[in-house]
């Protein structure tokens, strides 16, 4: 094998020319995060811009340093060689710097560019609301996060930005902090993400443990000659930390319940940032997976699981953005299922593709919420495609896209990924991800038929659609405070790339002409004797399942007979829901019988019990001990010199007879 380690070394951490702008793409939006912190109330309307100009400017500063991105060596054999910036090192041995490869350069691009375009709508968005300068703040200290992440050259590096990502979350999804739902939705995605991050420190350990290092090209270099247990440990510790970040089964439960942030949010946390940080991380280490055939096949197979589990809950919602926040689980199952399998170019061209639209359908249910002034259950909506034209057209655009519509961008990545876990022999998986596909097409064209099509049924009572009584989920304090078109400015310029991304691709995920997807990932990985079909009828027979989703969610919401009964229909199906789907396959309900409740047993018995009567028993103890003796001892301090003498005589002729019956002893 090449001695990559060596090779890589010399380039990434100890280049004579350190990238500059590279350096400044990571620094610039924690530097608008620390300016809008310090003065954001003064700058009040212009901190919207400055958060947005800062995400620009990284963007542009991107562009005109991939040429050194794309100068860097290519992956081979998993292992990637880069330019970079070092910063520092450890007494251990180990550098920290910064890691600039085609594949971060993708994610960078995505993070800046997609990120930019939600910071300019959110612009438009959260006008009018007091607290703006803190939310742009956070949006900035959110990219300098999850840049620390892709861009680091070492797993240390990587921890660090895992953690603020988690911590920029937390600020965010609870930025309305005066709502307990939005405080508990933050606080639950915290915790679960802190799960994750203990898993990513234990293969951290494992990993330093048997290789010495922490450094990416080192410990990939060394893969291969690791024990099978080892490494199946370190990608396990790994994947737990993609299933907390990525909302992987069963660590899923904050995504819906994050919806409670505002939209602009939701947008920039499932389509540019931080539900595709698995995704990058299994990419990233590929020379692991690849030397584990059941990490694959674990990683595989919660993928494909969590793209079912998500798809299926898609159906019992009726909230617009918890439906499309459960399709982010669904699609991102997809891309954790591509990249576990190892087809890594497919997930990874998935994770570009639904980037676009993804960001397109939360930003057009954002235009709709915000026209409706904050109503976000879709019974109460309808007829709205000449009210809300943009968001219509967005909204189309976009589930034609995750459908895997002819022609869309995600029907060459979501093709691609079925046909690589078929290739790559998964026929078990390969029927599930063709049914999740039908699934997703019944559900999303439901959302498109009961939102825009029929009568507008925001007057009909409540009570006669069958929905709960309950607060409104946004916040805004002025809805027209801003120019419509911040908001459907950047809606517009997505729908471009939602229907173009996949052109990419054209000649396979594997061969295409792009270089973001010209890796060679892996070549140790044996194929077997190759998929039954060819990608052209697995192609078709996906293409048949969702046309079956899609007559479905026609012949329910979309016919004239359909609407003309809409109210009723929807108020009996609102009331039929099974359980097991109401209450999400009871995870929320596990996790709070085998994890919440023993806690919290836990610490009442300690605070009731071991804190006041072992504790701080134990300190009184000591103090009453302490008093005890001290009003015993004043008992000899009389004042006269015969007590004195008594004692010190008395003290004497104990010292002699112990040193006499000692000696005597000897």
């Amino acid at each position: 094998m090449p001695s990559f380690v060596s090779a890589g070394w010399a380039v990434a951490h100890h280049t004579n020319n350190p990238d500059p702008l590279l350096l400044a793409i990571w620094l610039l939006p924690l530097a608008g995060a620390l300016v809008l912190w310090a003065f954001g109330p003064q700058l009040r309307r212009g901190a919207g811009p400055l958060a947005t100009a800062v995400v620009a400017a990284c963007f542009v500063l991107t562009l005109l340093d991939a040429h050194v991105a794309f100068g860097s060596p290519l992956y081979a054999n998993g292992v990637g060689l880069g330019n970079g910036v070092p910063l520092g090192s450890w007494t251990g041995g180990f550098t920290f710097g910064l890691f600039w490869d085609p594949l971060a350069l993708l994610w960078t691009l995505i993070i800046t560019g997609v990120g930019g375009l939600i910071h300019l709508y959110s612009i438009g968005y959260m006008a009018g609301d007091r607290a703006s300068a803190r939310f742009f703040a956070y949006l900035n200290f959110f990219v300098f996060a999850m840049l620390t992440l892709v861009l680091s050259d070492n797993f240390v590096g990587l921890l660090i930005g895992w953690g603020l990502v988690g911590l920029a979350s937390y600020f965010l999804i609870g930025f309305w902090f005066f709502k307990p739902t939005a405080v508990a939705a933050a606080r639950k995605a915290f915790v679960i993400n802190v799960v994750g991050d203990v898993g990513l420190m234990l293969a951290i350990f494992v990993m330093f443990a048997y290789t010495g290092s922490v450094t990416y090209l080192e410990v990939f270099g060394r893969a291969p000659t690791l024990p099978h247990g080892v490494v199946l440990l370190i990608c396990v510790g790994l994947f737990v930390a993609c299933a907390a970040k990525s909302a992987q089964l069963p660590l899923h439960t904050w995504l819906p319940d994050a919806m409670e942030g505002p939209t602009p949010v939701s947008a920039l946390i499932h389509a540019a940032t931080m539900v595709t940080a698995g995704v990058y991380l299994i990419a990233r280490c590929a020379p692991l997976w690849d030397s584990s055939p059941e990490a694959r096949a674990l990683v595989g197979t919660i993928g494909a699981l969590t793209a079912l589990t998500g798809a299926l809950l898609g159906i019992a919602q009726w909230d617009i953005k918890r439906i499309l926040a459960y399709s982010t689980m669904s699609q991102i199952g997809y891309m954790i299922m591509g990249v576990g399998v190892g087809a890594y170019q497919a997930g990874i061209l998935h994770f570009f593709t639904h980037a676009f639209f993804k960001a397109l359908l939360f930003l057009g249910a954002g235009l709709v919420i915000h026209e409706l002034h904050d109503e976000q259950d879709v019974r109460k909506m309808g007829g709205l495609w000449k009210r809300t034209p943009v968001a219509f057209a967005a909204i189309a655009i976009g589930t034609l896209s995750i459908i895997g519509f002819p022609g869309f961008a995600g029907f060459f990545s979501k093709d691609a990924v079925i046909y690589g876990t078929l290739d790559r022999g998964h026929p078990a998986l390969y029927a599930i991800a063709v049914l999740t596909a039908g699934i997703t097409a019944y559900y999303m064209f439901r959302l498109l038929f009961v939102t825009f099509f029929g009568t507008y049924r925001g007057d009909v009572p409540d009570a006669d659609l069958g929905v709960p009584a309950r607060p409104q989920s946004e916040a805004h304090a002025d809805h027209h405070a801003a120019p419509r078109w911040l908001m459907e400015a950047p809606v517009i310029l997505l729908m471009i790339p939602s229907v173009i991304a996949g052109y990419v691709a054209i000649g396979g995920a594997g061969s295409t002409w792009w270089k973001f997807f010209t890796y060679d990932f892996s070549t140790r990985i044996d194929l077997g004797s190759g998929p039954a079909i060819s990608e052209t009828v697995s192609t078709l027979v996906v293409l048949a399942v969702v046309a079956v989703g899609v007559g479905v969610a026609y012949l329910r919401y979309g016919t004239a007979g359909a609407r003309s009964g809409a109210v009723e229909r929807l108020r009996l199906e609102g009331a039929r829901i099974p359980q097991p789907f109401a209450r999400a396959f009871y995870f929320d309900d596990l996790i709070d019988a085998l994890i919440v409740r023993p806690a919290r047993a836990l610490g009442l018995a300690f605070a009731r019990f071991v804190d006041p009567h072992v504790l701080d028993a134990a300190v009184t103890d000591v103090a009453r001990f302490a008093g005890l003796l001290g009003r015993e001892l004043r008992g000899i301090q009389t004042g006269l010199v015969r007590a004195y003498a008594f004692v010190i005589v008395g003290c004497a002729v104990v010292f002699i007879a112990y040193f006499a019956f000692a000696g005597f002893a000897r």
